[in-house]
């Protein structure tokens, strides 16, 4: 299931959890593009705290989303993970590395407030120079 968290404008933020499925990602593919429409660069934040799996037709609605991305992957800044499971630990460090445009960090559960703050503030690090 996905829940739209409220963010800053240029933030995508979802509350993932149970079993996510190919139908979900008709509320989550639509958040997202509304966002890259106003917005040149963005920041996503998934609170998979809940998470337990995703179905077979959830993987590949992600995977043909994501390569329909591929040459804008420059324009998602920072995404920031909260879970405390192994595996998306994992999968969120390895993201980094295949990712290299995209800074993303993993949080814990009950860190949504901090989590936020970090994936929004690459606004500020841009008007800075930082990134």
């Amino acid at each position: 299931m996905i829940e739209i968290l409220p963010a800053p404008e240029y933030v995508a933020a979802f509350r993932i959890s149970g079993t996510l499925h190919s139908a979900d990602y008709d509320v989550l593919i639509p958040a997202i593009e509304s966002k890259l429409e106003y917005n040149e660069h963005i920041g996503v934040l998934a609170d998979m705290t809940d998470f337990d799996h995703m179905t077979a037709g959830a993987l590949l609605r992600d995977l043909a989303y994501a390569m329909s991305k591929l040459g804008e992957y420059h324009r998602f800044k920072r995404a920031a993970v909260i879970a405390d499971k192994r595996w998306i630990e994992t999968t969120t460090k390895l993201a980094g590395k295949l990712f290299p445009n995209t800074e993303a960090r993993l949080f814990h559960a009950g860190e949504l407030e901090e989590a936020m703050r970090w994936v929004a503030g690459f606004r500020r690090d841009l008007i800075n120079g930082g990134l």
